[in-house]
């Protein structure tokens, strides 16, 4: 009986010390992206230390289950010296790995704004990008790397050993087995509870906002944990919130805009910039930015001032641009279960009124699943680096550098049939952010690492205008731009959950004075595909998440996803909401930074958008699961 006690009490020891070594993991996570989370408060950092304790219980129990087991069985094998090398080896094994995903998010979170979830496995089965680009991030973030090798060779050498002797526990003949079985059972009873939790759900992603504000959940979570709670899992669930009339007079995706006006066969241009955040962009942020051409380009078109992104992720922008189909779900639309859903998109719709469609993405055929999307979308053809056929321009890292491709881009088009619908997809400004050796120097380098790249993507849109206004096609064409999504920034606006989303969207039509100026309507990239049918008059009815800027009454909003939660931004409020309860409110009027969370102060407000984001949620959901995306 001595024995398995001792056995048991180094079972805690080495629990403990797996614990400890997930903390020192979040505190290198909070010091590394500690500008993203300012102001900060200490009470919510201490509450983060403590409760995330339990969330790393929960996914070491879950995964050291065989190493628990070993210490709780009875017998006295377990005092074996080969018996407790190999389970050192697989303590080692098993809680090394479980370490590696957290200190990736420490370089990889300010991407993102969210820990890691399963769907990136994803994009090992839909190209080659991660493999390729492997070494380039192994180069850019060496430190991650020595990181984890000394957080596996601390779990070795302060492994907890027997107090008799290193690897070794003095035998016995006497094995009380009533006495083991029950203390084991009662043991795993407590560690199951305790990883579960006491709730009647079991604990999960949203569960974090429990203890701290949504603000600092990804503090109190872990990265295994959210990789296990998003794993194999079905992407959305059915919400019966209301009924199905009342959930459509709330909000309906059905859009049909009448006119009488005769249809205008305008080709329409979709430039998707990538990573250029809001705040990149020298007229919108008192001249201090990096895009002296796009800054041009705001004072001859309509710039969206209260623009933002749906996503944060290359893969979710695509769907919600194209086809008005936001990802409220832990897992993108491209790579989800729901991929082979029918939905309607800008070339689904205008192919029927003679448009010829086509998608221009410089990246490696299969990148991100774009390919693959473009077809079930409805485009005549996809260009790629494949379809580029010339290396000599490649960036070594994700595809064809910016300026050549968007010369291609731009001759393609001059190729086409009248009227046309593309899209082009430029990647030079993705991480780790090429620039042709010929313009070194050349552009701003700012202090990110980014705004140097930023610049060059500029450079290459002034010389695809040049190009574009040479042809045939340019006068009767209606531009748009946006970014995919936002990236690394620096002002304290930029980081907070409102602002970590604002883009530039901008429409501009050479000689049409009418779209000029500044639009302060809120909008997203779910309201493009609506606001360029109703500019060319499209009179039929057609299904997507968003509104067009042109319906004055309308009433324009913003959807996100993001940490398992819901936000919607509505009349200069935010909402966010867990999927069963309201959990903040913010007033943007006085508030941008979100520091003050109203909730219980104004629930009228609350109820209000409260309404209209389930209503939203409860359409998305019941279409996604039952493929009705598409009007009939």
């Amino acid at each position: 009986m001595k024995d398995y006690i001792v056995h048991l009490k180094l079972l805690f020891k080495r629990l403990v010390l797996v614990l400890a070594a997930f903390e020192c993991t979040r505190i290198l996570f909070i010091i590394f992206n500690y500008y993203q989370f300012t102001p900060v408060s200490y009470s919510q950092l201490a509450s983060s230390l403590f409760w995330g304790l339990r969330f790393d219980f929960a996914v070491i129990f879950y995964l050291n289950i065989l190493f628990i087991a070993l210490h709780l069985i009875p017998g006295n094998y377990k005092n074996n010296k080969k018996y407790q090398f190999y389970v050192k080896l697989l303590f080692v094994f098993v809680n090394g790995i479980l370490l590696l995903p957290n200190l990736v998010d420490c370089a990889y979170f300010h991407y993102l704004n969210k820990r890691t979830t399963a769907d990136f496995f994803k994009l090992f089965e839909m190209g080659n990008d991660v493999t390729t680009l492997l070494p380039q991030y192994l180069k850019d973030f060496w430190y991650v790397l020595l990181l984890w090798i000394g957080a596996v060779l601390g779990l070795w050498f302060l492994y907890p050993k027997s107090s008799t002797a290193p690897g070794y526990i003095s035998n016995t003949k006497t094995v009380h087995y009533d006495f083991q079985i029950g203390v084991a059972i009662l043991i795993f009873g407590i560690f199951f509870s305790l990883a579960r939790g006491f709730e009647y759900k079991p604990l999960r992603i949203i569960s974090a906002v429990d203890y701290v504000e949504p603000k600092y959940a990804p503090w109190v979570l872990n990265t295994p944990f959210t990789i296990l709670n998003t794993y194999n899992i079905s992407q959305v669930q059915e919400k019966k919130y209301f009924s199905k009339a009342e959930s459509e007079k709330i909000f309906s995706p059905v859009k049909q805009y009448l006119s009488t006006t005769k249809f205008r066969k305008y080709n329409v241009v979709i430039i998707i910039l990538e990573s250029f955040s809001k705040e990149y962009i020298g007229a919108l942020n008192h001249g201090n930015g990096y895009t002296p051409f796009f800054d041009s380009l705001l004072r001859k078109g309509m710039i969206c001032t209260q623009a933002f992104a749906n996503g944060k992720r290359s893969i979710e922008a695509v769907p919600s641009i194209i086809a008005g189909l936001p990802s409220l779900m832990n897992e993108a639309y491209i790579s989800s279960n729901y991929a082979a859903n029918n939905i309607n998109s800008m070339a689904t719709l205008l192919n029927p009124l003679g448009y010829y469609s086509a998608f221009f993405h410089g990246g490696s055929n299969g990148t991100m699943g774009f390919d693959k999307f473009a077809k079930a979308a409805g485009f005549h053809a996809y260009f790629g680096r494949k379809e580029y056929n010339d290396e000599k321009d490649f960036d070594g890292n994700w595809g064809i550098f910016d300026e050549p491709f968007l010369q291609y881009f731009a001759r393609s088009m001059n190729h086409f049939k009248e009227p046309f619908f593309t899209c082009c997809f430029t990647l030079s400004s993705h991480h780790p952010y090429p620039v042709p050796k010929k313009y070194k120097g050349k552009f701003k380098k700012g202090e990110l690492e980014i705004h140097e790249s930023i610049g060059y993507a500029d450079f290459a849109l002034r010389k695809f205008f040049q190009t574009a206004s040479t042809m045939p096609w340019y006068k009767n064409t209606l531009f748009v731009f946006t970014a995919d999504h936002t990236a690394p920034v620096q002002q304290d606006y930029y980081n907070n959950k409102v602002g970590v989303f604002a883009i530039p969207i901008l429409y501009f039509v050479p000689g049409d004075t009418a779209l000029h100026g500044g639009c302060n309507t809120l909008t997203q990239q779910a309201d493009i595909m609506p606001t360029v049918l109703d500019y060319l008059h499209f009179n039929k009815p057609f299904l997507c998440f968003g509104n067009s800027i042109f319906q004055k009454d309308s009433q324009h909003f913003v959807v996100n996803f993001l940490d398992d939660w819901y936000q919607l931004i509505l009349d200069n409020f935010v909402l966010q909401f867990n999927g069963e309860k309201s959990i903040a409110l913010f007033n943007l009027a006085n508030d941008s930074l979100l520091t003050k969370n109203i909730l219980l102060e104004d629930k009228q407000k609350t109820n209000e958008i409260e309404y209209k984001l389930k209503a939203i949620i409860q359409s998305y959901n019941y279409r996604m699961i039952n493929n009705k995306l598409v009007v009939k």
